[in-house]
Formats: C-alpha cells, structure tokens, sequence
C-alpha cells in the first residue's frame, strides 16, 4: 500500500518537508529517519513526516524484551523506523525499531562465510517441529531431528550449543540450522577407516540399526549385517539398545554429517 508524504504538522521534523517536496511515496517495508514526541504504556508516538502520527508498538521497539517504551526510549529520540502496516481505514501507520535492528544485524552476519562457520546460540523457544534459538539477536529454526536427544531432554535454556548453517533464506531472513552437524564437524577429523571402535546401540529400524561413535549417530545398515549372519529373522533378535558392537567407518557424507559403518571382522 502506498502513502503520499504531505507536510507535516510536527515543525522541527525537516525530514518530512524534504519527502513531500520530491513527492516521495511511503509503502511498507520502507525505512524512514523519526522523532519520538509521545510515549504511552505500550507505545510510542514518532512523527515521521506524515500527515498522521505513527505508532510504535512495546513488541516493535527492540529485539530484547522490556516492559515499557521508557526502558529504551524519550521523547525527542531521533532514530530509524520501519514502515509495518498502512491502514487508511483507521488512519494508522505502524511502525518498527525491532525490524531495523533486525536488518542491520542480518547484513552484519551475512557478511560471514555460512557454509564454514560454526555458531554457538541457545535455545529460545519450543515449536511443533523443532525449536528456535537465538544467536546475537537473531532467530534461527532447528528441526528437532537435527539436535542430539540429549539436548531435547535437558530443559536449560542458558545452555550455549553448537550449529552448522543448512539454508539461508536471504529474502525472508529465514536460516536453518543443525546442532548434529556441528557437532559432527568437531569429531569428523577422528572418524577414519581402519580403526576399530565401540558403538553404542541407540535405535533398532527395519533398515538397520544405528550406533552412537564418539556423539555421533552411525548407521549399521541391515546389508552389512547380512555379510555377517546368515539369516536374519529380526534385528531386534541380534540387538538391544545399549548393546556394544565392534564397528569400522566405511563412508562419510561430510556435508549431511551422516556416517555408514559396517562390522568389525
């Protein structure tokens, strides 16, 4: 929706004056310089050059809570607001500091190399699927499939944890996210064929059965079982969870932080 600037009433804002000499239209998403010159309980007043004052609601004022506008904000504060909504019905302009933090933050990150980097955030709130964590001010998703169960059963939300960058969303400010394969990332280097080492049973699949190596989450395919055993009625007749197998690395899928291994001889 857009919006033509018209001067404003508020005197001592210039900014306005220079938008509607040029005609300038307001949409939203758009980034405009204002003045606070109201606070109220759950929101803040800024001019912005507009015919209407903006409103600046207690959720859109900082990407950290606060419990009122007066934590952050006085009356004549100058800063950098967003344009959220454009309802001329009711003849309010919704405006947003959180938005313009968010931004600067995001360009701030993007600037790094996602495919190398490893983060180290916490969790900040439960989804359906997964969780979101927070990482210097910004949320990423974590499916649940993708953070080791022992973080899933531990409820300390000030626990900082590894994750590796699966998709960034530029457009949306969308990034998923992987504790698994951070913490693959650490150990990968001592995974290597040869070497004989002790897996841990943690699940029993039609398919095969996987093992834990050194925190990592190994599958013993049914294939390679079969090399072994003769006939196979049910895996859960070979294994128990918990049960220590002698296991060898086979294949390592570095970007997916998944690990094949195959019995010891």
């Amino acid at each position: 929706m857009l919006l033509y600037i018209v001067t404003s009433k508020f005197d001592f804002n210039k900014f306005g004056l220079i938008l509607s000499k040029y005609s300038y239209k307001v949409k939203t998403n758009d980034i405009l310089a204002g003045i606070i010159i109201g606070i109220e309980s759950n929101y803040a007043l800024v001019d912005l050059g507009l015919e209407q004052v903006c409103f600046l609601p207690l959720k859109e004022i900082s990407i950290s809570p606060i419990s009122s506008p007066t934590d952050l904000l006085n009356v004549n504060y100058i800063g950098e607001f967003l344009i959220l909504d454009i309802n001329k019905n009711s003849n309010r302009i919704i405006v947003s500091m959180k938005r313009v933090q968010s931004i600067y933050l995001w360009n701030r990150l993007r600037q790094i190399d996602f495919s190398n980097i490893t983060i180290y955030a916490k969790f900040s709130k439960s989804l359906t699927k997964g969780k979101l964590i927070i990482f210097n001010g910004l949320f990423f998703f974590v499916l649940n499939i993708n953070i080791p169960k022992y973080y899933l059963r531990i409820k300390n939300k000030n626990l900082f944890m590894p994750f590796k960058f699966l998709e960034v969303k530029d457009y949306f400010h969308i990034a998923h996210v992987s504790s698994k394969l951070a913490v693959f990332n650490k150990v990968n280097k001592n995974l290597v064929s040869g070497p004989t080492y002790l897996g841990n049973v943690t699940s029993i699949k039609y398919f095969g059965v996987f093992v834990n190596i050194l925190g990592v989450n190994c599958l013993l395919h049914i294939s390679e079982i079969l090399k072994k055993k003769n006939q196979i009625e049910n895996l859960s007749s070979l294994y128990k969870l918990g049960d220590q197998i002698p296991l060898k690395i086979i294949s390592k899928d570095i970007e997916r932080g998944r690990v094949s291994v195959a019995l010891k001889d």
